[in-house]
């Protein structure tokens, strides 16, 4: 069965598919029980025949009366499956026969030996005719029946058995239609919604809750997302519509730092909501071993995605800019992230589609050997997802989607690079295709030809990743053939070492006692069990005004805290305002800030004076333990 059969079909088909082979099964066992045991009781009843016919047959052919033995015979009349019989004389000469007008070439000209056996689709017998008294044998019977009883019984029985199988899985049919609703039913209303809020982009719209079990859970989870997606949406919609309104009177790096300021907005909500998830992925993958590798395999895919958008905030005012310096470029595996990306958006040109009834289908078409490159794989990830998301949009009536990639010589790259080659990705589409114009403006940012569904944003964002990594785009599309984008990526000058492992985390710190502020309870409640599950005392203040409180408090008692751990944006009492009285009161404590709004705290790159430490939201478990290892414990 497809993976890509409903839900709904793939359980009906489950349950009758059992409910018919067990029944099939004990037919066929009835059936062939009774082909066996037929057989047996057909010779038994052929032989009883065959006795009393033989013992009545004696005085005619002791005294050579053919016609006695002609009468007798014909007395086999009453079994209708009997279609032949004779005597044979003590002689083994052809005596009588029945039917009377039979020829004498339908019988064999001397009998076979004694006994019954199956011949052609008939049951023949011999039996010997022997004088009451003595043993003498006076000649041989031999009758011939035909299989019809057989044959009529079982095409009963096989009536029968067809009545009940249809029967049977009727009441099955009815029984699979009601019980498989108990799992489909939730799961297809959240399918419903999620294509609702995909289609329609209405994050107003709520899935039903149709029970306390883990769909349950699920459901709810899944509205409290749509709850704050739609709240920054808002937020996000309202600041893209005022930046629309200079559309045509800024410059295109004007309008994409714009968006950038924009984006830092709403960077320390949205952080806020991913760290939960990232810092408890973070921890399952380290401290359960257990995991089987599917789930460790699909924990790691929720812990790309969740840096992805991370990073995709911060760098939403930047597709533009040049690469800053301090950027860190690493080996990246073209092949790999490709493999990375089908696997993100397989819900999207997948289940998704067909649930539109489209069939969009993704080849990878992989290099078997492909060089690395240097560059931030979470950029590159995130451009082949837009390249990806606008080929599912530009194919409505379904079609193929094919991610390559390939070595270049480099006989389109700059003098420079031409030597050394390029290493290729591209995706191609089988779509409704770009004309010249369209071609020649979609990487301009607010270009979209998706009406109020676009933003005019995903493409621009691709061409800013090419333009920091130092690559190319090359776009060839015609209406009615499909659109190809190809990244060129420059290969680097000297040898790239291959792709180190995963470095392990640092070690866990010493116990310490920590004060942790915050105002997000799922990141407090988050951040609280991991930095308790590495030792240390963990009190976790709600709000920058509790947490002064309980430091003043651990300090009067003689218990002080070792370090501080704080976020940023608090109401009343925010991070800055209460590292600053920390500081008053003890220089000596370390003050750790955790913020979302990423370099909006600090543009210059320092921290403030009052702050020992940045970290930005989500907190990554390496960098908790690097900071928590330079805090010195102690007792007071």
């Amino acid at each position: 069965m497809s993976s890509s059969t409903p839900i709904r079909q793939r359980l009906m088909t489950m349950i009758l598919g059992t409910s018919g082979v067990v029944l099939l099964v004990t037919c066929a066992g009835f059936l062939s029980y009774e082909f066996l045991t037929f057989r047996q009781t057909a010779i038994r009843q052929l032989a009883t025949l065959g006795e009393i016919v033989a013992a009545n047959s004696t005085a005619a052919l002791a005294f050579d009366n053919e016609d006695d033995a002609t009468e007798i015979l014909a007395a086999v009349k009453a079994e209708r499956h009997i279609v032949a019989a004779c005597l044979y004389d003590r002689m083994g000469r052809l005596f009588s026969r029945y039917p009377a007008t039979a020829p004498a070439g339908g019988f064999q000209a001397a009998p076979g030996r004694d006994g019954y056996r199956f011949v052609g689709g008939y049951l023949e017998g011999f039996v010997p005719v022997v004088q009451v008294r003595g043993s003498q044998r006076l000649g041989t019977l031999y009758l011939r029946s035909d299989m019809g009883a057989m044959y009529e019984r079982l095409r009963l029985y096989g009536g029968i058995a067809l009545i009940v199988v249809g029967i049977s899985s009727l009441a099955a049919y009815i029984l699979s239609r009601q019980l498989q609703q108990q799992i489909s039913r939730p799961i297809l209303a959240l399918v419903e919604t999620a294509t609702a809020v995909s289609e329609q982009g209405n994050y107003s719209v709520r899935a039903r809750k149709l029970g306390e079990d883990e769909l349950g859970v699920l459901t709810d989870a899944f509205n409290h997302m749509l709850e704050r997606i739609q709240a920054q949406n808002l937020a996000l919609q309202q600041a893209y519509d005022d930046l629309r309104q200079t559309q045509q009177t800024i410059m295109q790096q004007e309008r994409l730092r714009a968006v950038g300021q924009m984006a830092s907005g709403i960077a320390h909500d949205i952080n806020n909501a991913i760290s939960p998830a990232f810092i408890l992925v973070e921890s399952l993958l380290e401290r359960e071993p257990a995991l089987s590798h599917r789930t460790r395999e699909y924990l790691g895919m929720v812990q790309r995605a969740i840096e992805d958008v991370a990073q995709t905030v911060s760098r939403l005012r930047e597709f533009y800019r040049q690469r800053e310096p301090q950027l860190t470029l690493a080996p990246v595996s073209l092949n790999q992230v490709a493999e990375q990306v089908a696997d993100l958006t397989r819900a999207r040109w997948g289940d998704m589609s067909l649930q539109r009834g489209v069939v969009i289908s993704l080849k990878r078409e992989l290099a078997p050997v492909l060089p690395v490159i240097m560059g931030v794989d979470s950029e590159i990830r995130e451009a082949l997802i837009n390249l990806i998301f606008n080929a599912i949009d530009a194919m409505p009536e379904g079609g193929v989607i094919t991610l390559r990639t390939r070595v270049e010589p480099g006989a389109r790259a700059p003098a420079e690079a031409a030597a050394a080659g390029r290493v290729v990705i591209e995706v191609s589409d089988t779509g409704v295709g770009m004309d010249a114009e369209t071609a020649r403006r979609c990487l301009e940012p607010f270009f979209t030809t998706k009406g109020e569904r676009g933003t005019g944003l995903g493409l621009a964002m691709v061409y800013g990743t090419v333009q920091r990594h130092g690559a190319l785009i090359e776009i060839e599309s015609a209406v009615g053939r499909g659109t190809t984008l190809r990244l060129l990526f420059p290969l680097p000058p000297a040898v790239v070492q291959p792709l180190a492992e995963a470095v392990e985390l640092p070690p866990r710190a010493a116990p310490l006692q920590l004060l942790l502020v915050d105002d997000d309870p799922a990141l407090l409640a988050s951040l609280r069990q991991t930095l308790a599950d590495d030792g240390h005392e963990v009190f976790a203040a709600a709000g920058g005004r509790a947490g002064l409180a309980a430091f003043h408090a651990a300090r009067t008692e003689g218990r002080p805290f070792n370090a501080v751990l704080t976020d940023l944006g608090m109401p009343e009492v925010d991070g800055f305002r209460l590292a600053a009285a920390v500081k008053a009161a003890s220089p000596e404590t370390p003050v750790f800030l955790l913020t979302g709004w990423g370099q909006g705290v600090a543009p210059e790159g320092d921290a403030p004076a009052c702050v020992d430490r940045v970290l930005n939201k989500p907190p990554r478990l390496r960098e908790l333990r690097e900071v928590l290892n330079l805090v010195r414990p102690r007792r007071s």
